[in-house]
This record gives C-alpha cells, structure tokens and sequence, in this order.
C-alpha cells in the first residue's frame, strides 16, 4: 500500500459516517436526495458504499445516477454489478447502464456493449455506441461499421464519431464507400471529419473530393482533415489556397490554419484584409483564427480587434489575447477593465489572475467597488486570489458578506489559497451560509486545511429535516471525495496531508465483522398486545424526554419489567423528539415485533436502514417485519440485503429460504438452503426442507439423498423415512423402500401416528410386490 493511498483510506474513516447515511438516502423518497447521494458516494469511492448502490439499482430503475456512481470505483466489483444489471435488466434502465460501463475497459465489458448493439431499444444501441467510444477498443470495430445501415439518424452520426475516435484504419474503406452515396449533407460532413480524424492516407482522394462538395460544412472539414493527415506541404497548401477568401467564414478560416502549418506561404495579406473587411463577421473569424496560428503580426492585430466598434469581434479579441498575451502587455491587458462588454472585461480579469499581474491588483479592487455585475465581481476575486498579493486580503474578507452568493464562494477560494491555516478563523461562520456552494467551498477549504471536524458539521447537516441542507452537505461531501482521491497531487508537505498522517486509526473492524456482538431477534417470544395500556397510558407520567438519558434509563427500565407496551409509548415520545436517534428507532422496532404491531416494526427498521445502511441486523429485522405483515417479496428482499453484507449469516439465509418455500420457489428455497450450509452443520428440520424443495423441483434423487442424511442426523425421525420410502417407490426401487420401511417399523416407537403410517405403507408395498 503507497504512502497516499494510506492516507486516502484514513480520509474515507474520516467520512465513513457520512458515507453510511448516504447509503441510507439511497431509499429516500426524494428523488433528488437519493441521486445526489448516489454522485456523492461515486466520488468518494469507498468500497463499502458499492454494496447498496448495487441494490439500488435494481430498485430505481430510472435513476441515471446509480449506474454513474458504480463507473467511478473502477474496480472488479462494481463491474460485475453492471455487467449483470445489464444482462438482466429491463430496457427502461439499460442506457444508464451501458454508459456506465464505458468506464470499464475490459473484454468482458467490450463484449457486453457489442451485444447490446443489436438490442431492439435504440436508446440501448445509442449508448451502447457511445460507451465504445469511451473504451476505444479496436475489436468493436466491424461491428460498428455494421451499425452503418442504421435508419435512425443520431445513431449514425454516433457510430461515425466512435469510429473516428477509435481511429482504426479498418474503418476507412467503408466510410468512403458511405460518402460516395449518401446524400444527407449532415452525415457526409461528418464522415469527412472522421477520415481526418482517423488519419488513414488512403483517404486522400475521397477528401480531395469533398472539397468540391456543395455543402460548406463538408468543404470546411476536408479542409480540416486534410491538414492532419501530415500530407507534403506544397501539396496541402495547392488544395487549400484557393479557399482563403471563401464566402464562408468557418471554410475560410479552417484554410487560414491549414494553410500556416506548412510555414512556408506568408498569410500577412490576408490577414490584413480580412481586419479592414466591412463584414463583422469575417473580423470575428480573424479575431478566433489569431489565438490559433503562431504569426508574427498575431499580437498586434488582436490589439487592434479590440478597439474594434462591434461587440462580437472585441469579445473573440479578447478571448485570443487571453491565449496570446504576456506580462509585457499588461498596460494594454488592463485597459480591457474599461470595456462596455462584459465578456471583454471578464477576459481582462482572467488574464490578470492567469499571468499574476500585480501592479493589477488595485485597478481589479477598483473595479469591484464600481461594477454591479455579479459575475465581474465574483471573477475579481476569483483573479486576486490568484495573484496572491496579501494586501488585498481585507477586500477579500469584505467579500465573505456580498449580496451575491458566486462572490462569497469564490472568496472562500482566494481566501484559502492566500492564507492557508490562518484563513480558518474566517471560513468557519461561512458553515452557516445560506448558500449551498458557499457552504460547500467553505467546508472543503476547512477540510483541506487539515480542519477535519467539518465532518461533524456535514453529518449534522445530514441528520437536517431541510431538504437543501442535506443537498449541500451531500455536493460538498463528493467534492471531499474527489481531493482525497487526489491527495497524491497535494503538495508532499500539505496541511492535509500532515494532519492525517497524524490520526491513528483505531484497531477496530468494521460492520461486516462485527455480527456476533449484534443483539438476536426477537429477544423474546412476541407476546399479544396490550391495548387496554396502550389505550390508558398516552403519556408516561413523570419523565422529560427532553432530557435524552434519563429517558433512555426509564425506557430501559420498563423493558427489564416487561412493561412492553408503556415502552414503546415512552419510546415513541422520544423519537418524536430525537428523530434521527438510531438505537431508539431499533428499540422501538423491536419492541413493536413484540406487540405485534408488525406494520409500525418495519417502519422503525426502515429508518434505522436510512441512517445507517450497513447496519445489518435492521436489514433482518425488516425482513421478519415485512413476513409477519405478509409482505413475502419485500421481506425476501430485505433479507437478502442482509445477505449481500453478511453472506455467512445462517438464520437469515434459512429464514430466506422457508419464505422461499411459501411462496413456492423451490429451486430459490434450495439454493438458499444449500448456501446456509456452508457455514452451519445441519439440523435435521433444515435437512427435511431442504429435501422437500428438491423434492417439489423434481429433483428426485437429491431429495432422496437428503431424506438419508436426515436418517443419518436423526434416527428417529419418521417423516423422514416415510418420505424416502415414498421417494424410492417413485424412483420404481421399491426393493430399498421396503428395507427402509422395515428399518423404520424397529426404530420407530410403536403406538404412535407415525409407526401406524409407516405400518400402513410397508403392507401396501408389501400387497403391491405380491400382486
């Protein structure tokens, strides 16, 4: 294990309980809350969280967040959580699906995705295209290129760009077979960008061709393709000089470029002409051309399109002397402040913070006392903190209480980079913003200042009843995520590094290995309820639940004196009050089971599963709730969630299995039977149903094998040998039946029900050979 991925993991313990309360909203009923929540626990990328996330992906087909959140783990297990939704689920869900899976670059997954071509859902083929595009795996290609017959446009179009990302020279032959009979202009246009794209010579004469194409887009991308196929210069610039000053401004431009690679043709005149040309439009396209090409009149031609009187041509100035400019030109960099176009002066600020202009630094301040625009306002900050002068902290401080909630976030920024530790004192009251991203940038500041208690405040925002609290916490726990997945790229002396380089974790194992010190369900034998308290006692007099341990005391209490019912009343009281207090909801859903109030049972286990996911006891509990209550499907599906994060968990699996039974899956009761016994010897109850779901399967023999080992356990069980001699009379061995009949009939205690049976059945047998 590396020194970062070490830290890493001490960063998810950090976040471990936030994380388990994500996995809880993952069953919410807001939309919102559960998709969110899911993004959140895709950046954040602990292990842990794949488990539920798998779950819910079956659950909430039409979320496209789930399937998002498994692409970003990368790892063998969210994998196969996809690979199987997508070979099993419904097509309402399978886009998601396959665009998930185009963040697994594996031949099982390239495999999944070219099947999923032929899908009837077209939705499914698009995405399955677009995946592909993300792997770029060269065996995808021939059956890309049989897409090519498709009718639905946007999947055509969708093939092409894959095959050109893909950029195997396979390709080439047919789409220049595509070209030279499609008449859809779109289409023919898109094929010539994809030939220059996939940089296959033999192309040349179809792009050549294209050039006398009728439609200027196709002109403007065999232009464009052409330059990259790395032709001889004097050969390209013969093909492209004659569309120097074309009509069209993206053909003439796309020339300007060809035409200046060679290095050998001097595009002075153009360019000139095209700076005094009365048509705004070709001015704007020089003024995008200029950031692009490396000319020697480049820079002194963007300063003149600045003064230029159209606004369109001074914004594409602008933006080429943000990609152009040096701190030479700074004089004429901030003159752009003055600009009545916004977006000009927005290139202005960017390009002070970008090139850390200091003598700057007071005309930006200026500007934002003067300027009303939230967006130049919040981009002056953004650009001070940039260059990183500190006597512009008390601006930036001032800024922490601006009306506009884009100025306050970025001041959390600047105020971060500018003085690190010591910003803390300043960021802390910004937890209690009212906007989310303020909130967010403040709490992801603390974090990576090594201020590690903000945890504690997002979990707090969690347990909020107000929706966009939880939002926020939520956004501003995936951006946590995503630095500790980073964390390698922070300096090797950052604080956040030092800080949990210094936490030593306790010596604890987590949920999964901690079953045996979980509490057994139900405690005691369910007892009937007592209405005439219920009804009497609707407030327990004498105790204040406000005061949380007290409360808790006298609610321990009445359990030790099997006061059930005026429990669970002082217990309801409680969650009134405290109503993300976990132990109180599993308190309360046990002691529902026992008053039979089955219904209120699983609600309580439900809320316990929210707020904390991994708490596997709920999950069964839940599952003998919802049987109680005759939800046989939901509690099947509760009890695998137990399953799923303890598979060795015996009475959960056999109590799975008889619920099988009820419903009359066999085979499911079987299998569910056999996996139990891994881990548990057997009981000769287990034996004899497992035995009778082979033996309702058809499985015969199995059956038969079974009912003997029942024998062998428990040599007294009559049913057992009653039910083999039964088996084996169907198997037409009716010789073995008789022996197992005439063993019972001596070991059996006569005069009961059973011997009498067995009597009954070895004389038919007996009448049966005779005749």
């Amino acid at each position: 294990m590396t020194k970062e991925t070490s830290l890493r993991n001490t960063g998810l313990w950090l976040l471990k309980p936030c994380t388990r309360k994500l996995a809880g909203f993952l069953s919410h009923q807001n939309i919102q809350l559960r998709n969110e929540s899911a993004k959140a626990l895709g950046l954040i990328g602990d292990e842990e969280s794949i488990v539920p996330l798998t779950d819910c992906l079956f659950r909430e087909k039409q979320d496209p967040a789930i399937p998002a959140a498994l692409a970003e783990f990368k790892n063998q297990d969210a994998q196969n959580a996809l690979l199987q939704a997508f070979k099993e689920a419904e097509s309402e869900i399978k886009p998601n699906l396959a665009l998930a899976l185009g963040s697994y670059k594996t031949k099982a997954v390239v495999e999944a995705l070219k099947e999923g071509l032929n899908d009837i859902d077209p939705n499914v083929r698009f995405n399955c295209i677009s995946a592909l595009a993300q792997i770029k795996d060269n065996s995808s290609v021939s059956n890309l290129l049989a897409c090519l017959g498709e009718s639905n446009e946007w999947i055509f179009l969708n093939v092409i760009n894959t095959l050109a990302q893909i950029g195997d020279h396979k390709a080439t032959s047919t789409l220049t077979e595509f070209y030279a009979k499609e008449r859809n202009e779109r289409k023919r246009s898109v094929i010539i960008a994809a030939l220059g794209q996939i940089g296959d010579l033999t192309a040349v004469p179809t792009l050549v061709r294209a050039l006398r194409d009728d439609d200027d887009r196709v002109k403007a991308n065999a232009i464009e393709s052409l330059s990259r196929l790395g032709i001889p210069s004097e050969k390209l610039l013969s093909l492209v000089l004659p569309f120097i000053k074309h009509s069209n401004n993206r053909v003439r431009g796309n020339a300007i470029l060809a035409a200046e690679k060679p290095g050998s043709y001097d595009l002075t005149p153009t360019l000139l002409d095209m700076k005094n040309d009365p048509n705004k439009w070709t001015r704007a396209t020089l003024a995008f051309v200029l950031h692009k090409i490396d000319h020697a009149k480049s820079l002194s031609l963007i300063i003149e399109l600045l003064r230029d009187h159209d606004k369109t041509v001074r914004k594409n100035a602008a933006y080429a002397l943000s990609k152009k400019a040096k701190e030479a030109q700074s004089e004429i960099i901030i003159k752009l402040l003055d600009d009545e176009i916004a977006d000009v002066r927005l290139q202005g600020i960017a390009i002070i913070g970008k090139l850390k202009i200091k003598s700057a630094a007071e005309w930006l301040v200026r500007l934002f006392k003067q300027d009303s625009n939230p967006s130049i306002r919040s981009a002056i900050v953004t650009s001070l903190g940039e260059i990183g002068t500190k006597f512009d902290v008390p601006i930036l401080v001032e800024a922490l209480k601006d009306r506009d909630p884009r100025v306050r976030a970025n001041a959390v920024e600047s105020l971060e980079i500018l003085l690190g530790e010591k910003a803390i004192p300043h960021l802390k009251p910004i937890l209690k913003d009212p906007d989310n991203r303020t909130k967010a940038n403040a709490a992801k500041a603390l974090f990576a200042l090594g201020d590690i208690d903000v945890t504690n405040n997002l979990e707090k925002m969690l347990s909020s009843n107000d929706i966009p609290t939880r939002l926020s916490a939520i956004h501003t726990l995936g951006q946590l995520g995503l630095m500790l997945r980073d964390i390698e790229k922070l300096p090797l002396d950052g604080i956040l590094k030092r800080k949990l380089e210094s936490i030593e974790l306790p010596k604890i194992q987590f949920v999964q290995k901690t079953f045996d010190s979980l509490p057994k369900f139900p405690v005691i034998p369910p007892q009937r309820p007592q209405n005439e308290i219920l009804a009497k006692s609707p407030i327990i007099s004498g105790t204040n639940v406000s005061d949380k341990e007290s409360t808790r005391k006298k609610i321990a209490q009445l359990a030790s004196e099997n006061k059930t019912a005026e429990a669970y009343l002082l217990v309801s009281q409680f969650i009134k009050a405290y109503p993300d207090d976990l132990m109180a909801h599993f308190f309360a859903g046990n002691t529902a089971f026992k008053l039979e109030r089955y219904e209120d049972s699983a609600l309580h286990f439900r809320k316990v599963i929210e707020l904390d996911f991994f708490n596997i006891q709920a999950h069964a509990n839940l599952g003998m709730a919802l049987f109680k209550s005759n939800k046989l499907i939901e509690a099947t599906e509760s009890l695998k969630n137990a399953l799923k994060l303890k598979p060795e968990y015996t009475v959960v699996r056999f109590n799975l299995a008889n619920i099988y039974l009820k419903l009359k899956k066999y085979s499911d009761a079987a299998k569910s039977f056999e996996e139990g016994l891994r881990y548990q010897p057997p009981t000769s109850k287990i034996l004899n149903n497992l035995a009778f779901a082979y033996n309702k399967c058809g499985n015969f023999e199995k059956s038969a094998e079974i009912y003997r080992r029942v024998i062998a356990t428990a040599p007294n069980d009559a049913g057992a040998y009653y039910n083999l001699a039964v088996l084996l009379i169907r198997l037409n061995r009716k010789m073995e039946a008789k022996q197992i009949l005439i063993r019972a009939k001596s070991t059996i205690e006569k005069g009961t029900i059973e011997a009498s049976n067995i009597k009954d059945l070895l004389e038919r047998l007996s009448q049966g050979n005779q005749q």
